[in-house]
């Protein structure tokens, strides 16, 4: 037993250890709540495609999810941020979709503005979770990532990829 005492005490400090970082963890999650509902269609416009990869999760950051627009299109549509991005998170729940609220009031916003379709074919980004103001975990559930864009005459489209959190 004597022999064993050290890789003991090396087992009973690893199990501490995992336990406190699971504690930590646990009680510094923060859950974005659900906003106002919405029913605005999506991926209604000929020649723009929105992809997704699968979206990656980190304990202090939430969820990474990298995208990618493709245009085909001579049209141009403008991705354009008046508030804190055109980038937003949703929750389906019984076949409703909600925009997921920001845990944040005071959001600092930069203007940003991105033109695609015409010459140029393909626009690329990815959204934080935690850097968005959505919090750092996600319930289980559907979610989609949704992209604003504006055509020529300023009218709203909305570009959507959906996945799944278990």
């Amino acid at each position: 037993m004597k022999r064993y005492r050290g890789w003991m005490i090396l087992l009973l400090c690893v199990a501490l250890f995992t336990g406190g970082v699971r504690l930590v963890l646990w009680a510094t999650a923060d859950y974005p709540t659900l906003g106002e509902p919405v029913s605005y269609p999506v991926n209604q416009v000929e020649g723009f495609d929105l992809t997704i990869q699968e979206p990656f999760w980190s304990p202090f950051k939430g969820y990474t999810i990298r995208w990618s627009v493709s245009a085909e299109s001579e049209e141009i549509y403008t991705f354009v941020s008046d508030g804190p991005d055109f980038e937003y998170l949703e929750r389906c729940i019984g076949r409703q979709w909600y925009r997921l609220a920001y845990s944040q009031e005071n959001l600092p916003f930069n203007q940003l503005e991105f033109a695609l379709g015409g010459e140029t074919s393909s626009l690329s980004g990815s959204m934080v979770q935690k850097y968005m103001y959505y919090g750092t975990r996600l319930e289980t559930g559907s979610y989609r990532l949704v992209l604003e864009m504006r055509a020529e005459d300023g009218t709203p489209c909305y570009l959507a990829a959906e996945f799944d959190v278990r």
